[in-house]
């Protein structure tokens, strides 16, 4: 993640100007304690703050922080090392330079504890000269209306300005606030990001959601690391991270301690010279971690405290951009669980090849002919269309087409599977990964597919924490199985298809827009079987020949009655739809021939008449004048049968915003 300082010009105004600021905002804050209204008036939720602040009669002219003791501190700030790690990556990248030197940073744990402060130092600090300083718990109890305890409550991004904070002590800084959520909806820290008053802008606000949301990915790498080895006694993983030119201990697990052979010890402060005795013993040990040698299943013999052991490690060089955490991870493996390798490929399981693809209409037939040139290269393509239009043998036929056709062809679901199991659908796990594993453990779907094709069918179902370990593999090639401590490199062409627009899913965030643009380097839009035109012919009658052949009956055929029905149709269902309805037909009838009653009798009372959508629409003005919105949206999917895309057509607005009335007025 990239984040910018937006410099607005006048932003260092002084003298009168400031000294204008200072006053309103003092006037401000006295017009509120005194019960009057101001002509910038706090939403509601600051509004009820302060009338609870006032009920607690908090003395704001003096109020402050509550002040931990030294001990208690320091068990909060244990309870918190990993954030704090995090938090030091990721702002200090931020704060080195030395601009923007009136702007604070300040990380919060979830019971409101004031960890760190980012920024300033020097005999002049603006924050700590009006009382904010570490080690203090922020509450509404004790300082009345303040930016943590209102975003806290709201588990939003919040800004408050001067005069709204109750306590005196907060009343000439600008504090916009933004959670750091590791599970949804639940608020597990806090950034706040601190300016003067007449410094309040409200492009700090992009920063702060900004910064907590780098933290946020930075921990969730810590829990992945953690995940893969935490579930198996047979290896055990310490992450450690480059601190003024050291490496010092990030993470590591209990098992470390079990197959070193030591007694475990408290990790807060730990060094791993602690554990692995420093240079001139383990030279060799010590000569990959300073070097940064990527080294697999590496038997080394190591001089711990206590005596001598063997184990094997394993390597990865994390170096995140310049955000993120420069570090090394070292597995430490007993070498007594050697997993039986599965096979490292599979034959080419693609069937179909362009000359299998029906068309001649002219839209598809450029389709297809782009489709050609693009499997001629190795770059990544999204295909997009509708349920039901073949995206699955658009993707086959491209893989055939490929450089690669002698090599796998994978397929995966990606909403076939919860997203517990999809990480290890594709990427395999090692034996005891999880309560149900293979003893062996399994191969996953990108080993399968080595220098061959990944079909990954329905990508925006893919859950978020998946996507994120995905753009990892894409970006770097490489990955670890589930529970596994080994560097796999591999070399996939992506092949990603949906049914949904990815645009709306990034919107809702819903979908990563790093990895969308990852996916779609090339995009292929397949056309909805209505917008094909006399391609819905070649279509029937290849089903009618093809399952009459399979079912040993006659050829039947179509009547005009049969050809005009399906030259109007919609196809919601597009050809899957076409070919259930003649498959259903032929397998419930002894005719030689299918007509619009055999049609109608087969949709049942999901019949529509041809163009009565198209009638609908025409009368919208008259149907619909004088009605509440509500009242719109509901009639527009009744006459659309719930599609929503032709209802926002219907209605003459965008998909986007049709889809947030739906929500705002709970149709979704």
């Amino acid at each position: 993640m990239i984040i910018y300082f937006a410099k607005t010009a006048g932003r260092r105004q002084k003298g009168v100007f400031i000294i204008v600021c200072k006053q309103k905002n003092f006037e401000n804050w006295i017009d509120l304690h005194n019960g009057k209204k101001i002509n910038d008036m706090p939403d509601e939720e600051i509004l009820s703050s302060w009338k609870r602040s006032e009920e607690r009669n908090i003395d704001y002219e003096r109020a402050l922080p509550k002040e931990l003791t030294a001990a208690e501190f320091e068990r909060s700030k244990k309870s918190y090392k990993r954030l704090m790690i995090c938090s030091d990556w990721v702002i200090n990248h931020l704060t080195e330079n030395g601009e923007h030197d009136d702007m604070r940073f300040m990380l919060f744990s979830n019971e409101g504890v004031l960890l760190r402060i980012y920024g300033g130092g020097g005999d002049k600090d603006w924050l700590r000269d009006n009382g904010v300083k570490v080690g203090t718990r922020w509450s509404e109890d004790s300082i009345g209306t303040n930016v943590f305890s209102s975003g806290f409550r709201a588990k939003r991004p919040y800004i408050m300005t001067g005069a709204f904070n109750y306590s005196r002590f907060l009343l000439d800084g600008s504090f916009c606030y933004a959670p750091i959520c590791l599970t949804e909806g639940i608020v597990f820290a806090s950034v706040v990001i601190a300016v003067p008053a007449d410094r309040s802008d409200s492009y700090l606000e992009t920063i702060a959601i900004a910064v907590a949301r780098s933290i946020e990915l930075d921990m969730f790498m810590f829990q992945s690391v953690e995940m893969f080895t935490s579930s198996d006694e047979d290896y055990g993983s310490v992450f450690l991270r480059m601190d003024e030119g050291k490496y010092k201990v990030a993470l590591i697990t209990d098992q470390v301690f079990r197959i070193l052979g030591v007694k475990k010890i408290d990790t807060y402060h730990l060094s791993l010279d602690e554990l692995i005795l420093p240079l001139p013993e383990n030279r060799d040990f010590w000569n990959i971690i300073s070097k940064k040698k990527i080294v697999n299943d590496r038997p080394v013999q190591l001089s711990v405290l206590g005596g001598k052991t063997n184990v094997e490690i394993s390597t990865a060089y994390y170096k995140g951009n310049q955000f993120h955490p420069d570090g090394i991870t070292v597995f430490f493996s007993c070498g007594s669980n050697q997993i039986r390798q599965a096979p490292k490929y599979t034959d080419n399981n693609a069937k179909f090849t362009f000359n299998d693809i029906i068309g001649e209409n002219e839209i598809m037939t450029e389709t297809i002919k782009r489709g050609k040139i693009a499997a001629l290269t190795d770059s990544n393509i999204l295909i997009q269309g509708e349920s039901g239009v073949g995206k699955d043998v658009f993707a086959q036929a491209i893989h055939n087409c490929s450089n690669r056709s002698q090599k796998p062809f994978v397929a995966i679901n990606c909403a076939a599977f919860s997203k517990e199991l999809i990480a290890s659908e594709l990427f395999g796990y090692e034996s005891g990964a999880f309560t149900g594993a293979k003893r062996e453990g399994s191969v996953g779907k990108f080993e399968v597919a080595n220098h061959g094709t990944l079909f990954l069918d329905e990508i925006g179902d893919m859950p978020m924490e998946v996507q994120s370990v995905l753009l990892r593999v894409l970006e770097e090639k490489t990955f670890r199985r589930v529970g596994g401590n080994r560097l796999i490199e591999v070399d996939v062409r992506i092949i990603a298809a949906t049914n949904k627009n990815l645009k709306e899913l990034i919107e809702q965030r819903l979908f990563r827009e790093d990895l969308f643009y990852r996916l779609s380097v090339i995009r292929i839009n397949i056309p909805p079987l209505r917008k094909r035109g006399d391609d819905v012919y070649l279509f029937a009658n290849h089903f009618i020949r093809s399952l009459c052949a399979k079912m040993g009956k006659p050829e039947v055929r179509l009547t005009k009655g049969a050809k005009d029905f399906f030259g109007r149709y919609s196809w919601p269902g597009n050809i899957r739809e076409l070919q259930n309805l003649i498959e259903g037909i032929i397998s419930t009838h002894d005719e030689t021939f299918i007509g619009e009653k055999e049609i109608s009798n087969y949709l049942g009372e999901y019949f529509m008449e041809p163009g009565a959508e198209e009638q609908n629409a025409g009368n919208l003005n008259l149907d619909i004048f004088g009605l509440d919105e509500k009242d719109k949206f509901e009639i527009a999917l009744q006459k659309c049968r719930n599609n929503k895309t032709k209802a926002a057509e219907f209605l003459g607005i965008s998909r986007s915003t049709f889809y947030r009335r739906l929500q705002e007025y709970g149709m979704n």
